[in-house]
């Protein structure tokens, strides 16, 4: 197939598509904020906090998914976005896919549950940072694991992997061609690989919330303005190893004071 038959402009279908995924992640970052600004109020004034009970209830786990769901999702769907809509536009000119609609939307759900699984694996996380003591009140965890966190998290900025993962983003078309799947259980497939392959380039960012705490608003804010500055800026590599440098840099200096 040639890559000139796509077209880059947006129809009316797409157009119409684009503006649910806008109103999901605006529902994403409405409940985040609103989190956020539950977590300021009860810790405002109040020197420090007790800590919190354990062990968790189910239905704190259930929140504590929930929110990391939330979080995962809002986070990676200006990453998707592009290869959702590409793979429709590709879809569309394949004789094989009788119904290219719900072929993407099968390709969308592949998306969404590589998010999921990946939110899933956080809340095990939190829950046996909980449990360990390593977390306060507030759900965030302490100096020294949040210095590691940073480190990790900006030597990755680095890495070919991470490159690779962000170069898929912001040009999804080579890859919904190179690695297209035929039938329903392909399009689930292969819109797993292109969750993972988003979940790539920013998963230590994602991480990093666990030191911050996930209900911290400003936190959030900086790792999805860094996350779209990398997507969108002509040298978002560039901005991705700058953003690198500063969170070793600042990682080192919690580690050694």
């Amino acid at each position: 197939m040639s890559l000139s038959g796509i077209d880059e402009r947006p129809s009316r279908p797409l157009a119409l598509g684009l503006a649910w995924l806008v109103l999901l992640a605006c529902a994403c970052w409405a409940w985040i904020a609103f989190q956020g600004a539950a977590a300021l109020r009860a810790t405002a004034g109040r020197a420090s906090l007790p800590p919190l009970p354990a062990p968790l209830r189910d239905a704190e786990l259930m929140l504590l998914f929930a929110m990391w769901t939330g979080l995962c999702v809002a986070l990676m769907l200006p990453a998707a976005a592009g290869g959702v809509f590409v793979y429709l536009r590709v879809a569309r000119r394949r004789a094989a896919v009788r119904w290219p609609r719900l072929s993407t939307g099968v390709f969308a759900l592949g998306c969404l549950l590589a998010w999921t699984g990946f939110a899933a694996l956080v809340t095990l996380l939190h829950w046996a940072l909980h449990d360990a003591g390593l977390l306060d009140s507030a759900f965030s965890a302490r100096h020294p694991a949040l210095g590691l966190g940073l480190v990790a998290a900006g030597a990755w900025q680095w890495t070919p992997a991470k490159h690779a993962c962000l170069q898929h983003c912001r040009a999804p078309l080579s890859g919904v061609l190179v690695d297209w799947r035929a039938g329903s259980t392909g399009a689930l497939w292969q819109g797993a690989e292109h969750g993972r392959t988003c979940l790539g380039c920013c998963w230590l960012l994602v991480l990093l919330l666990l030191g911050a705490g996930p209900g911290n608003p400003v936190v959030v804010a900086a790792v999805a303005l860094l996350a779209l500055l990398e997507l969108r800026l002509e040298e978002g590599s560039v901005a991705a190893c700058v953003a690198g440098a500063i969170m070793v840099a600042w990682g080192t200096f919690l580690l050694f004071p």
